[in-house]
């Protein structure tokens, strides 16, 4: 069996240090190593060994500084302090918190590679005003000119005079910045780095320093490391791969960015004076490996195959000799849940996710109901909000005051409303407080972890807000706290070095194993994605020795060839889909490997054995049940008759086994919202209009198209009442097509004047008798019995509410006409009606609406035959107003038959009486089942097509 690095690394420092090694610091990048190389110690002394100290290298840093790492919310508070000082632009904190996470880490970067600030951020516009760049090579002098050339005076943009603008402010805010939090006590993790690096009086407490595994050494290490190095205090154990120095060197001397060759990236960052220290043996790749790559269709397949992996030759059995390895951490539940009982075993370096705990979404669904769900001046939640969050099963442990009652006084309430970001997070921390104790006697380990997680994160960001250094407004506190939650995990208990070694990829360094399984091993996965986003250009980076994207993808080139090194049994699974998001394409190191390792590859396929089955909705047959619940329903409206046309399965869901449609989202407007804003602007118009004259002129209607304001503040009224906010950019353009939309409404109406209102929206409510018989055990057939089988009568209250009841002159008759009006801001119908039944065919309600014409002509038949409404006998006609299409000039929105304009409903009344009791006497006919519409078009927008299986 090959030995592993850190086999090497612990027979070296025996002998040459001995077994007394409490003098000595082994210092590695990460804490994770050491756990191994202090087993491989113990057993290569064969006897009792004075460990030496671990350390990583960030705390070799910290040891040596009274400067404290500021938590990052800290920190981007007072960088913004710095920048509004520093500019004078008063920019508010949620505004500049995208920015401030940008600089930071441009100035952590300036200070880990000790670069000068004020020669970076020196004035840009000529290239003769730079300071004195002696200290550059050809190279990099040669990078910045062409850099500057862009910035000449011959083509000054207003893009340009703004970016130079704020760039010749950035050198007075970082040594402002630097000043401030040096004063506090406190740093960014690269002043601190810096502060170090230069501090020619530090006392180096151990009297030896092994560094074993690093690779890309930025300058403050490299300084370190050179001081160490002269002291006689510092050895190094370098991993490299013999295979790929070839290839590394030639790049070098090309001059060529080195993203491919595994270790190019580290030596060509190593000064010379490393040359001559202490190596591991190097390890061929180019010696037999068994190599497989995978491809799957999803990521949920490829954790499943790390289950067959693990058994297939008993790979689980080698323990920590096994790892499987996430390029994408997300599917660390999904291989969680896939894992062999076989494997009893197992280590799990990554944490789980905190976003993942019922906790973060209770957490989550707070903070939307105490900023998004708040109306009525803060005194009062919208309903929906509040409904989402008793939903949660949390819910039940949060005490009734801060949730129910309160709320309809305004007291709690509309303090935490008033009071601002701190009073929020401390109300939030109590009640996630609260969801601890009560389920602290529950015994869940993961759920008390997460809860104490998420309690420190709310009251961390408290006594920021509470100190005055968080100031921002509820929806960016929202955004921040979703933001550190997503970063945040929760530790697995374990014994680390025992057991099957499941892992993220930087978990994996300075550790070999004998079995790899990659997965998710994709473009933009492996390398990940990085991004070059930066207030300093590339070339000056370049010149000035920062970090780029190049040194980045290297990096990740090097922890994956070295994770592959000494590995003899290695597959690499990748998701070849093109769907939600991914490339479908293998890592550019896969095709490496491919092309320069001149090992056998083989390639295979992940594919389901069994094929899906697809679900075909079933009928429900009518039990007592179902028949006790229909004759429970008192009243029946049109849109239950149409829903039982259309699919009678979902009449079942929804009116029978009262399953709800799922709300709308008050943030977004959706056809439904859309329309009842709509319809809300119009009875407030023409509210306002006849609370002042019974007949409606043409005056009253020009009052409101000749002032847009006024207008508009009707159409924000109806927002308002419908609990919806134009706070985005949807919702603002949602505005302007309403108003749009009722001017459309009044200039139609302006041509009808004068006319009266007789009724809108709840005044108007029409219902009628509907009576009708239906066999015991028979069935009908044409609307007549078919069966000598006793008979029930049935009286059914039929009706509903009407947009709009009007009276018009007939322009043809020039008598009084009562119209039945139905707004509607849909699409008009592509094909007319040609007949009555044609409304009672489901196959028409799609492409002629049937469904509005069998609602339209409902209310008319009820209004005509109504002594309230028409005490006269007056002719009553269905209209359906598309606002959308409809013309200025002559529009007549009265429903049409074969083309045929329904002057008086009474003509159809038999005919349209006739269908409508066969409909609604198979409806509550003992043996028609509730079946499901053999139309799957209409299936694609049902809410209840998943209770179909589709």
């Amino acid at each position: 069996m090959n030995k592993t690095f850190l086999e090497y690394v612990a027979e070296d420092i025996i002998s040459k240090y001995g077994t007394d090694l409490s003098r000595i610091a082994v210092v590695f990048p990460n804490k994770r190593a050491a756990l191994f190389l202090n087993e491989h110690l113990a057993r290569i002394a064969g006897q009792p060994v004075w460990s030496p100290a671990y350390i990583t290298i960030s705390d070799l840093f910290r040891q040596h500084t009274d400067l404290k790492t500021a938590d990052p919310i800290k920190l981007i508070c007072d960088i913004h302090k710095s920048f509004t000082k520093c500019t004078g632009i008063d920019e508010t904190l949620d505004h500049f918190y995208g920015w401030g996470q940008l600089l930071l880490a441009d100035f952590d970067d300036i200070d880990k590679n000790m670069a000068d600030a004020d020669s970076i951020f020196c004035n840009l516009k000529d290239i003769h005003e730079l300071d004195d760049i002696s200290y550059l090579d050809d190279e990099q002098k040669e990078m910045l000119k062409r850099f500057f050339a862009n910035f000449s005076d011959d083509i000054e943009s207003e893009l340009k005079k703004r970016f130079l603008s704020l760039w010749s402010h950035f050198g007075d805010i970082y040594h402002d910045y630097n000043r401030r939090l040096t004063e506090q006590g406190i740093g960014y993790e690269g002043a601190i780095y810096r502060k170090v690096a230069s501090d020619e009086t530090l006392h180096l407490k151990y009297d030896k320093y092994l560094f074993v595994g690093f690779n890309l050494i930025q300058k403050v290490e490299r300084v370190l490391f050179s001081r160490l190095m002269k002291e006689g205090k510092a050895k190094f154990y370098w991993d490299f791969d013999e295979y790929y120095m070839p290839t590394a060197r030639a790049q070098q001397s090309a001059s060529v960015p080195n993203n491919t060759a595994s270790f190019a990236a580290y030596l060509t960052d190593f000064p010379n004076e490393f040359d001559n220290t202490d190596r591991d043996i190097y390890a061929n790749m180019g010696r037999p490996k068994r190599i497989r790559f995978i491809s799957s269709p999803t990521e949920n397949a490829q954790a499943r195959f790390a289950s067959n992996w693990l058994l297939e030759n008993e790979r689980y059995k080698a323990g920590r000799k096994t790892a499987v390895v996430m390029c994408d951490e997300s599917i660390l539940l999904p291989i969680m849940h896939s894992l062999p009982p076989e494997a009893d075993k197992v280590n799990i370096t990554s944490g789980f996710p905190l976003a993942m705990t019922p906790v973060a979404s209770l957490v989550m669904l707070l903070f939307d109901l105490y900023t998004l769900g708040l109306r009525k001046k803060g005194t009062a939640f919208n309903p929906h909000y509040l409904k989402k969050l008793m939903a949660h099963p949390y819910a039940r442990h949060l005490q009734e005051v801060h949730l129910n009652g309160v709320h309809s006084k305004g007291v709690h309430l509309s303090q935490v409303h008033q009071e601002g970001s701190a009073a929020l997070l401390q109300h939030i921390a109590t009640l996630v407080k609260q969801v601890g104790i009560a389920t602290k006697q529950e015994g869940d380990a993961l759920t008390q972890e997460s809860v104490f997680r998420m309690f420190t994160i709310l009251n961390r960001l408290a006594a920021l807000a509470d100190s005055g250094d968080l100031l921002v407004d509820n929806t960016t506190l929202r955004r921040l706290v979703s933001q550190l939650v997503g970063a945040a995990s929760i530790p697995f208990h374990g014994e680390p070095v025992i057991g099957v070694q499941i892992m993220g990829v930087l978990e994996t360094r300075n550790i070999d194993f004998d079995n790899v399984l990659l997965l998710s091993c994709n473009e933009g996965n492996m390398p990940k994605g990085v991004n070059d986003s930066s207030f300093i250009p590339y070339s000056i980076r370049k010149a000035h020795g920062l970090t780029t994207i190049d040194n980045k993808v290297a990096i990740y080139s090097y922890y994956f060839h070295r994770l592959l090194q000494r590995a003899g049994d290695i597959t690499i699974a990748y998701n070849n889909s093109t769907d939600n998001g991914h490339t479908g394409e293998m890592s550019r190191f896969m095709l490496q490997l491919l092309v320069e390792s001149g090992q056998k590859i083989d390639h295979y396929s992940l594919t389901a054995k069994n094929q899906p089955t697809p679900l075909m909705p079933k009928a429900i047959e009518k039990d007592e049940t179902a028949l006790s619940k229909l004759e429970e329903m008192s009243r029946l409206s049109p849109s239950a008759i149409n829903t039982y046309i259309r699919c009678k399965l979902a009449f079942y869901y929804q009116y029978i086994a009262h399953i709800k449609e799922p709300d709308s989202d008050p943030e977004t407007i959706d056809n439904r919202m859309f329309g009842n804003i709509f319809h809300r602007a119009a009875y407030l118009i023409y509210k306002d209009i006849t609370d002042h004259s019974p007949v409606i002129e043409k005056a009253h209607i020009q009052a409101y198209l000749s002032n847009r304001k006024l207008l508009a503040s009707v159409v924000d009224r109806a927002f308002e009442e419908e609990e919806c906010k134009t706070n985005n950019g949807l919702q603002i353009i949602n505005r302007e097509v309403i108003i749009e939309y009722i001017t459309k409404l009044l200039k139609i109406d302006q041509q009808l004047c004068p006319f009266s209102i007789l009724a809108m929206e709840e005044e108007a409510k029409v219902y009628t008798q509907l009576s009708f018989t239906i066999p015991s055990g028979g069935a009908l057939k044409g609307g007549a019995l078919v069966s000598s089988a006793p008979t029930k009568q049935y009286n059914l209250t039929i009706g509903g509410i009407i947009d709009r009841l009007d009276a018009v002159t007939d322009k043809q008759t020039g008598k009084r006409r009562i119209r039945v009006v139905d707004y509607k801001t849909g699409n008009k119908p592509s094909s007319a009606i040609k007949s009555i039944e044609e409304v009672f065919d489901p196959k028409n309600i799609a492409s002629k609406h049937s469904n509005y014409f069998l609602q339209a002509i409902l209310y008319s038949l009820i209004v005509s035959r109504s002594k309230e409404w028409n005490a006269a006998n007056d002719a009553v006609s269905p209209a359906l107003l598309f606002i959308k299409q409809a013309a200025t000039n002559d529009y007549d929105p009265t429903l049409c038959i074969d083309k045929h304009p329904i002057s008086d409903v009474t003509v159809y009344e038999e005919e349209f009486l006739t269908k409508l009791k066969e409909t609604v006497a198979d409806m509550y006919s003992p043996n028609a089942a509730f079946t499901p519409t053999d139309d799957r078009k209409k299936c694609e927008l049902c809410p209840y097509r998943m209770l179909c299986g589709l």
